[in-house]
C-alpha cells in the first residue's frame, strides 16, 4: 500500500473551540521521510489557512497542513459521528494518491481488474491527506481499530470517513428501508450534499449488524455508505472523488449483492 511514513503525534488531549485542537510541528514536518512526534498545545493560534462555516472547508491556498487535518478531521469526528476527541490518544496523519495504489495493485488483481486499473491510472488523481485517531486505551494493541478521516488537500473536503466505536453489534437482520433512505440523506444533509433518491440501493443481507448502501450525489460521484441496524447511524462512507471506473470485481458484486430500495412515495 502507501509506502510513505505515519507522521505520529502524540497527543495532551486540550480540547479547544469545541472539538478542535492545535498541534504544532516544524514546518518541514510535511516533507519529512521520518516520523515526527508532537504534543498537542492548549491554545489556539497555529498560522492556519483554513476556515469553516456550515460544516464547509475553504482552502485559502491549496495546501493543508499536517496539524490543520488533525483539526478538521477532530471536528468531522464530532460533528457527523458524535465522537469526541477526548477519547483520542493518538493522531496519525499520512498522504498519499491514488495513483501509488493503482502501481501496487497492478499485479495482485485479475486480469480484467487490472485492464481497469490501468485506464484509472490515466486520470488525474487527487492528493489526500489520511488522518487516523487511535484511542489511548488502544495505543499499546499491535492492530488497533481507529477512525479514518480522508480530506482532499486541494479541495478540503472529507471525502472517506470511518468511525469506531466497541459498542455490542446489532443481531438484527430485517432492514427497514424507509429508515435506509432517511440515514443516507440526512447524513449528507449535514455536509450540505444532496443525495439522488432514485440511485439508492441496499445489500440484501445484514452482515454483523451493519449494511451497506449505494448511492449517487447530485454533482454525479457515487458513494458507499455502511449502517447500522441499532439505529440506523452512518458507521462510514466513501465518496468516488476521483471519479475511477469500477472494476468488473466490484460491478458484480454491486450486482448479485444489492438491491433497488423499496419505499413507498407519499
Amino acid at each position: 500500500m502507501n509506502k510513505k511514513s505515519i507522521l505520529v503525534f502524540s497527543m495532551a488531549l486540550s480540547i479547544i473551540g469545541g472539538a478542535t485542537a492545535a498541534v504544532y510541528a516544524s514546518d518541514n514536518a510535511v516533507h519529512s521521510t521520518k516520523n515526527k512526534v508532537v504534543t498537542l498545545a492548549s491554545k489556539e493560534g497555529n498560522g492556519t489557512n483554513q476556515t469553516t462555516t456550515n460544516h464547509v472547508v475553504k482552502v485559502a491556498n491549496g495546501k493543508i497542513s499536517d496539524e490543520e487535518a488533525v483539526k478538521i478531521a477532530t471536528k468531522a469526528l464530532k460533528d457527523y459521528m458524535g465522537l469526541d476527541a477526548k477519547s483520542f490518544g493518538e493522531a496519525r496523519v499520512n498522504r498519499t494518491n491514488a495513483q501509488e495504489d493503482f502501481t501496487f495493485f497492478m499485479d495482485l488483481y485479475s486480469k480484467e481488474d487490472a485492464a481497469v486499473l490501468k485506464e484509472n491510472a490515466k486520470k488525474e488523481t487527487a492528493n489526500v491527506i489520511v488522518v487516523q485517531f487511535v484511542r489511548a486505551e488502544d495505543l499499546n494493541q499491535p492492530m488497533a481499530a481507529s477512525n479514518r478521516i480522508v480530506i482532499n488537500e486541494k479541495t478540503g473536503e472529507i471525502v472517506s470517513l470511518t468511525a469506531f466505536t466497541n459498542e455490542a453489534r446489532s443481531l438484527e437482520t430485517t432492514i427497514d428501508d424507509a429508515k435506509v433512505k432517511s440515514a443516507v440523506i440526512n447524513f449528507f444533509d449535514k455536509q450540505q450534499k444532496n443525495v439522488r433518491e432514485n440511485t439508492l440501493k441496499v445489500s440484501k443481507t445484514a452482515n454483523s449488524g451493519t449494511i451497506r448502501v449505494l448511492c449517487d450525489l447530485e454533482d454525479g460521484r457515487d458513494v458507499t455508505v455502511t449502517i447500522s441496524l441499532k439505529n440506523y447511524s452512518v458507521s462510514s462512507y466513501e465518496i468516488n472523488y476521483d471519479r475511477l471506473i469500477p472494476l468488473p470485481s466490484e460491478e458484480k458484486d454491486y450486482r448479485e449483492n444489492f438491491r433497488e430500495l423499496k419505499v413507498n412515495e407519499n
